[in-house]
């Protein structure tokens, strides 16, 4: 299992204060005040079974790595390396240190951990009528300015229609479908009916 820390003075969009933060691997005391902020995140369509998210990372087939100032867990996320790639499965930050810029300085450490692989994640499609059309927009802002770009890749599934989003280069249709098979299992995304549903040219 990978083991590694980063330190860094970080400088918040809001105000010029200096926070410092590591950037680690999940310890066994982190598990429930992780289970939390997982719970409080993300609705439950979008959820994994936590239990299956643990034997994930017990297996080694995730890596979650968590972001904390002291003893504090600010955030986590959920990593899935295949072949040359490696899938942002679930970024969390806890509600109660929104505005530190946890989100940025954990996709910072993953882009600099993973330099030598294309990191690919998926976010909602931007729909004006969606009743969540500004929280999508936020959040499309929010990897476009950590340096993530559009794959041009449009996918549906059981959480709607999706982007990919990609760095350090650019991931295929074919390889973004083997990669979303690894990760759900061969079984799952069979009964997921994942499929690409268009492409656009940005």
């Amino acid at each position: 299992m990978m083991l590694h820390e980063e330190r860094e003075i970080y400088e918040t969009e809001n105000e010029s204060m200096e926070v410092v933060m590591n950037f680690t691997v999940v310890n066994a005391q982190q598990w429930k005040e992780i289970k939390d902020i997982y719970m409080e995140a993300f609705p439950k369509r979008e959820r994994k079974p936590y239990f299956v998210l643990r034997q994930s990372v017990k297996r080694e087939k995730a890596v979650l790595m968590t972001a904390t100032e002291g003893n504090q867990l600010l955030g986590f996320v959920v990593l899935i390396p295949y072949q040359d790639m490696v899938m942002v499965d679930y970024l969390a930050v806890s509600s109660k240190v929104r505005s530190k810029g946890t989100g940025s300085f954990i996709m910072q450490n993953v882009c600099r951990q993973y330099a030598d692989k294309k990191i690919v994640l998926l976010i909602e499609s931007l729909d004006d009528a969606a009743e969540n059309k500004e929280q999508r927009a936020a959040r499309r802002r929010f990897y476009l300015k950590n340096g993530f770009t559009s794959s041009d890749i449009f996918i549906e599934g059981p959480s709607g229609e999706m982007e990919i989003l990609n760095y350090g280069g650019n991931v295929s249709q074919k390889e973004s479908l083997a990669l979303q098979e690894y990760a759900l299992g061969k079984i799952f995304f069979k009964l997921s009916k994942i499929r690409v549903i268009k492409k656009k040219v940005a």
